[in-house]
């Protein structure tokens, strides 16, 4: 043991090691992102803090280490005995691929390479385990953004976070609002389709760490057992075209035990203009003064940016979502 504490203290970059590093990982999160942080981030912290405090019997005993998600893994930045930078790395889900988070670096401690030398650590364990990573980072927040370019990342797309609050009123519907019907088996696989073709996965799908796929289509089930099993309840509402094409699509998730629902707007680019409508007509079937509605929409729709407007959703945050792919070996 004496030897593993003098280990940890040493000075400099070393992989995280949560028994010890937990309770300073959260404030230094805290402390870089303070203007940022939602509900979820202060839970998440709150969450950190009561781990971090846990005595080492339970710690030996596998009670907090299990509460922990698979791996937060990653590297620290240790000075006097302090952390003072942090790169925290979990698996993405899908690809075989990693999410970089909570790139953290002390005020006091900035601009002397630390966050590069975070970064280049991370990256070098990606590659060994996995084929990319991909991170988000605020769009104004230009010091990240060069040095994520400059070590290989690439832009996938920017998306805005909008969000109706409940003291938000619901606007008239605008004139000529679409009829939108439940989806069904027979325009699942336009409705798929329609999803592909204006949020492709090459360039973020759904938004962050949500992959554009053909299962995510299916008939909507609130009832039943689907819900149950899988914790969300999602419904699709569509505008059919000619044929069993579709037109425009709406779609809202609602996970047990939170009252936010989430939605996705879909329009075929011939057709924009009725994304007003659509917000409008999803805020009443959701019951918009009874919870809070929330959208990730890529940035650069800006039809779809004043139809938000209009329903009275608020930007919440503007992020880039980059990727490094791990370079073929030779």
């Amino acid at each position: 043991m004496a030897v593993l504490s003098q280990k940890l203290r040493t000075d400099g970059l070393r992989p995280v090691h949560l028994r010890h590093d937990l309770l300073e990982i959260a404030d230094l999160i805290e402390t870089c992102f303070a203007s940022t942080l939602d509900t979820a981030g202060r839970s998440a912290i709150q969450e950190m803090r009561s781990m971090g405090r846990a005595g080492p019997l339970l710690w030996a005993l596998g009670r907090v280490g299990s509460a922990i998600p698979a791996a937060m893994r990653g590297y620290v930045w240790v000075e006097r005995d302090h952390v003072i930078g942090n790169v925290s790395l979990t698996p993405a889900g899908y690809g075989q691929g990693w999410v970089i988070a909570n790139v953290a670096v002390s005020p006091d401690h900035r601009r002397h390479g630390i966050a590069r030398q975070l970064m280049r650590a991370t990256m070098d364990e990606v590659a060994t385990r996995g084929r990319f990573a991909v991170l988000q980072v605020e769009a104004d927040n230009m010091h990240a953004r060069e040095l994520y370019e400059e070590l290989g990342f690439t832009e996938l797309r920017t998306f805005t976070r909008w969000r109706h609050a409940t003291h938000h009123f619901v606007p008239a519907a605008p004139p000529e609002s679409p009829e939108l019907q439940s989806l069904t088996a027979v325009h699942a696989a336009a409705l798929y389709a329609l999803a592909a073709q204006i949020r492709p996965n090459e360039r973020g799908g759904l938004g962050w760490l949500r992959q554009t796929e053909k299962r995510e289509f299916n008939a909507s089930q609130w009832m039943g057992l689907k819900p149950l099993a899988t914790g969300r309840n999602v419904q699709h509402w569509v505008l059919p075209g000619a044929g069993n094409a579709i037109d425009a699509a709406l779609t809202a998730e609602v996970r047990l035990g939170l009252r936010t629902a989430l939605i996705d707007l879909y329009v075929r680019p011939e057709r924009q203009g009725l994304e007003s409508g659509l917000l409008n007509g999803a805020l009443r079937r959701l019951g918009a003064r009874h919870r809070p509605v929330v959208a990730e929409h890529p940035s650069d729709d800006e039809v779809a940016n004043a139809a938000f407007r209009y329903n009275h959703f608020m930007p919440e945050r503007t992020l880039v979502h980059m990727i490094w792919r791990v370079p073929p070996k030779p």
